[in-house]
């Protein structure tokens, strides 16, 4: 009985003039910004990403070589980033190498060619560094006492549009692509993300060498990577 008076009187509130008036009031505040849109006169097909991550500096480098489209003729390439720094930027078929003109309050990067780029397929390469965050957000650190002590583990948080802070890519949700994920960890940690491991390899410094298969087309904010003693 008592269930069903705290059900009938939460209704009368539901149902009255008051609450029925809260939607109005929505309709004064400020309008909401216009997102930004980035142009849709290139298409990525599939993103190759190479992730070195400095866990104890908080930074990570990163190489990326992405498979495009161009639908029509441009003379740049435009795409989201934040909080990455880029050390070399190349495409397939360019004599030279684009300039990079970053905006940080729109959160893009854009590659301006001396010509109009012609429709068709092209590779574009970038190496770049980036920052590992203390907060969920892009590619974050998260300290807790594990066994060994004080541990530190790595791991993505991309949504609404944090993959940005990962990798310069199309950062919106209706722009899907193939990502193949590569990262370099201590051996002895265990590497995760969406698909499974395809190969290990070992590299420099400790490091092992993790790829995982390719993922189905996708939104980049799906995308997930991990690190640590799981």
């Amino acid at each position: 009985m008592k269930f069903l008076a705290v059900f009938a009187a939460a209704l009368v509130a539901l149902t009255s003039p008051a609450w029925a008036a809260a939607p109005a009031k929505a309709k004064t505040r400020a309008a909401t910004p216009a997102r930004i849109v980035l142009p849709t006169n290139v298409r990525p097909d599939r993103y190759e990403i190479h992730i070195t991550p400095d866990a104890d500096h908080l930074t990570f480098k990163g190489g990326e070589k992405i498979a495009l489209t161009v639908l029509k003729a441009t003379d740049r390439i435009v795409l989201n980033a934040a909080d990455l720094e880029f050390k070399a930027v190349s495409l397939s078929g360019a004599k030279a190498a684009p300039r990079t003109v970053l905006d940080p309050g729109r959160q893009t990067a854009a590659f301006v060619f001396a010509k109009p780029l012609a429709p068709g397929r092209y590779t574009l390469s970038i190496a770049y560094t980036g920052k590992i965050y203390e907060q969920a957000s892009g590619l974050f650190a998260l300290d807790y006492e594990g066994k060994a002590g004080k541990q530190r583990a790595l791991y993505t948080q991309f949504e609404n549009s944090d993959a940005r802070r990962l990798a310069p890519l199309w950062d919106e949700p209706g722009v899907k692509a193939v990502f193949a994920l590569t990262v370099d960890a201590p051996a002895g940690q265990m590497a995760v993300s969406n698909m499974p491991v395809a190969q290990t390899t070992p590299a420099a410094d400790g490091l092992q060498s993790v790829r995982f298969a390719d993922s189905p087309k996708m939104s980049s904010y799906l995308l997930f990577m991990g690190l640590g003693d799981f």
